[in-house]
C-alpha cells in the first residue's frame, strides 16, 4: 500500500477532528499544515488535505495548490468543512471556487458539515459573524441579529466515501 499522509488546517477544531478520524481509519499520521516541512512530502504517495471554509475559500488552499503543482505525481485528495448544509450543487460550487480551470486540482474533493465554536474563534471572526448575522436579520425584517450559538454537526459517518476512495487509490 502507498504511504499516506493527512494534512489539516483548523481554526476551531472541526477540520482537525475530521483529519484525525481519517488518519485513524487509514492507519497513517495526521499533521497540522503549520508543522509540516515541504520536503517531507517526498515521502508520501497519497496526501489528504482538509480545512475549513472562510467566505467560500478553503483555508490554506493556496499552499496546497503550489505543492500539487510541484508534486504532480502524488494523489491529492481535499476536503473542506463548513456550516452550510450540503445541498444539490454546493460541493461543486466550492470545488469550482477553489480550483479554477488551469490550476492544479485534486483527484477528488469532499465537503463535510462541521459546526461553529464561538469560544475557539478569534475576535475578528466573531465580529465578522456578528456583522453577517446583523445584515441577515435586516434583510429578513427580524428585530435584531440572531443569538450566536456554538453548534457541532460533525459526523464520523461522513468520511466513509473518502475512505473507500483513498483505499482504492492506495493499492
Amino acid at each position: 500500500m502507498k504511504k499516506m499522509l493527512v494534512l489539516y488546517k483548523s481554526k476551531t477544531g472541526f477540520s482537525q477532528r475530521y483529519a484525525l478520524w481519517i488518519a485513524e481509519a487509514l492507519g497513517c499520521e495526521a499533521i497540522n499544515l503549520a508543522d509540516l516541512e515541504q520536503t517531507a512530502l517526498q515521502d508520501y504517495a497519497l496526501i489528504v488535505y482538509g480545512a475549513g471554509l472562510y467566505a467560500g475559500q478553503i483555508n490554506g488552499i493556496a499552499r496546497i495548490k503550489r505543492w500539487m503543482k510541484e508534486f504532480p505525481a502524488k494523489v491529492w485528495v481535499v476536503f473542506a468543512t463548513g456550516t452550510t448544509p450540503p445541498k444539490q450543487g454546493y460541493e461543486e460550487l466550492i470545488f469550482k471556487t477553489n480550483f479554477r480551470n488551469g490550476e492544479p486540482r485534486p483527484a477528488h474533493f469532499y465537503y463535510y458539515l462541521a459546526g461553529i465554536d464561538y469560544d475557539k474563534m478569534g475576535l475578528f471572526d466573531r465580529l465578522l459573524m456578528k456583522f453577517f448575522s446583523l445584515m441577515e436579520s435586516r434583510k429578513s425584517g427580524a428585530s435584531g441579529p440572531s443569538r450566536q450559538t456554538s453548534i457541532d454537526l460533525s459526523n464520523r459517518d461522513y468520511i466513509q466515501e473518502l475512505l473507500r476512495y483513498v483505499q482504492l487509490k492506495a493499492r
